[in-house]
């Protein structure tokens, strides 16, 4: 599990992790009208409340009864998932046990829980502990990009949770989670969903790069804690409609706004987790986004904008340029930029597959020949996984994801630690200078640097005014001659700390260099 982390002044999106290191599960699950209500039977008298109706109360009383009825018909489907590990030693080099607490559901009766990759990454003991207090030890099958994990138990006839159809859900609905925070087992949360279709980074120290990005997620504001990772929310049919795995907060506690990976997509990778053992992606080579409502209906289509694409990219060589609206992926329609990434799950690389697009007024059908994913390298990331579109996310300075002062200092004895602290990030996409890279940006043959192709919002790069196309050439002391030469140079920067740094910004007949004191902050 990865320490929930907190930042000063304001509020970030993290994990939420319970125990030495924490995991985030929620579980909710609403279920009306599937059992009988544990309140069956003669209902005590009605009476008028603080000048409530008598008929209102009547109905207060059912919807009162029914969430207590949804609460007792899942209870059975959440489960508690410990994890423990060995590996870490403390100042006498002695080994010091670690572990973490987070949720999780049952899939499937055959013994298979769904969880966030999370709760378990990076542990060598998992332990999934039922609601009657039965335990067993689960092996373990991750999507770690995903943030989905799938641990198998010894056990038959398990009660499996049922899914929804996570693409029907609307702002305004009813949303429980169920789980365990703070390894308080069995606590169920009521609340709403407050909007879907959220993308955000959530920093997470065990994976390469420092965070992952999530980029479809629903928003509630059911309170979710530490420990309610991997959990499922539901809705009032008692379905789970999506898995618990992150809250935007500045103390590490419940602020009221939660985020779930949507029941469609963790069904999705479950799925191929417990028929194929692992995560394979092809690599399209482009990075796209949803379309703003206001395209949509201009248009009058459905798709997915084509917003970076590297020239030396499969999708780039076929002839699919920035801007083109993706509408389909093979056999896969495209609604939004979340179905581009799930077809890159379907077809393994060397596939051959058409993809439909619109430029201007007209649609065009390229011929993708589907890579693997390649190595890639970041500006801070010394070894990236990298993304299915060949674009390693930046994590973006959270400053310009809320407003200025939202939330408040940390305690000085909390164990939350703040975003600023360790490792400084610069927030840049980086490529060597290829041939194709010179073209596309006019750089003269004789400069050398590592060529900036993707700006974080927020980020330390967009306030010195960087642009894609730009040219690193000098860190500190560091002369800068390709990505990884940049990569090694930030590796010790800290944040509070300044460096000296050199670019280039080249245009036909023209090229402007800048060479300035820049602080990480």
């Amino acid at each position: 599990m990865v320490p929930t982390l907190k930042r000063s002044k304001t509020a970030m999106v993290t994990l939420i992790a319970g125990g030495v290191l924490g995991a985030l599960a929620m579980a909710t699950v609403l279920k009306t009208n599937i059992v009988p209500s544990a309140f069956a039977g003669p209902q005590a008298s009605l009476k008028t409340v603080a000048g409530i109706s008598t008929e209102s109360m009547a109905n207060l009383r059912d919807l009162d009864a029914s969430f207590a009825s949804l609460a007792e018909f899942i209870e059975p489907s959440v489960v508690h998932i410990r994890s423990e590990s060995k590996s870490t030693k403390d100042l006498m080099g002695r080994a010091m046990p670690m572990g973490g607490e987070g949720s999780g559901v049952i899939f499937r009766a055959d013994g298979w829980i769904l969880t966030n990759d999370h709760v378990v990454n990076g542990f060598d003991k998992v332990t999934v502990v039922m609601a009657d207090g039965k335990e067993y030890p689960g092996t373990v099958r991750r999507a770690e990009d995903s943030d989905l994990a799938v641990i198998k138990i010894d056990a038959t006839n398990l009660p499996a949770a049922s899914f929804a159809d996570s693409s029907n859900v609307k702002p305004g609905q009813f949303a429980i989670a169920v789980g365990s925070p703070f390894g308080l087992e069995n606590t169920l949360t009521i609340g709403h969903v407050s909007a879907i279709g959220r993308s955000n980074p959530v920093p997470d120290a065990r994976v390469a790069g420092g965070g992952r990005f999530y980029p479809d997620l629903i928003q509630t504001d059911a309170a979710i804690n530490q420990g309610n990772s991997g959990g499922p929310l539901l809705n009032v049919d008692g379905q789970v409609i999506g898995i618990n795995s992150a809250i935007f907060s500045s103390t590490g506690g419940s602020v009221g706004i939660g985020f779930a990976i949507p029941s469609n997509q963790a069904r999705l990778i479950a799925d191929m987790l417990i028929e194929k053992g692992k995560i394979t992606r092809g690599y399209l080579g482009l990075v796209p986004t949803d379309m703003k409502p206001y395209q949509r209906k201009e248009k009058n289509i459905e798709g997915a904008i084509v917003e970076t694409i590297p020239p030396d990219s499969p999708a780039s060589k076929a002839g699919i340029r920035k801007d083109d609206i993706l509408l389909r992926v093979g056999e896969t329609p495209i609604k939004r930029q979340l179905d581009v990434r799930n077809a890159m799950l379907r077809y393994a690389p060397g596939t051959t597959v058409p993809v439909e697009v619109l430029r201007g007024t007209e649609r065009k059908t390229f011929q993708v020949k589907i890579g693997s994913v390649p190595k890639q390298v970041a500006a801070n990331e010394p070894d990236p996984k990298d993304s299915p579109f060949g674009q390693r996310f930046q994590m973006p300075d959270l400053d310009e994801l809320v407003p200025k002062g939202f939330g408040s200092e940390p305690k000085e004895d909390s164990d939350v630690k703040p975003l600023r602290e360790g490792r400084a990030r610069l927030g840049v996409g980086i490529g060597d200078l290829s041939e194709e890279v010179r073209k596309e940006y006019k750089i003269p043959t004789g400069v050398q640097g590592a060529v900036v192709t993707s700006i974080e919002p927020g980020s330390v790069a967009e306030k010195l005014g960087l642009e894609p196309g730009d040219v690193i050439e000098q860190l500190g002391d560091k002369t800068i001659r390709s990505g990884r030469d940049l990569v090694k140079a930030m590796e010790g920067v800290k944040w509070g700390e300044s460096r000296q740094m050199k670019w280039g910004r080249y245009t036909e007949g023209s090229e402007f260099t800048q060479s300035r004191s820049v602080k990480f902050e």
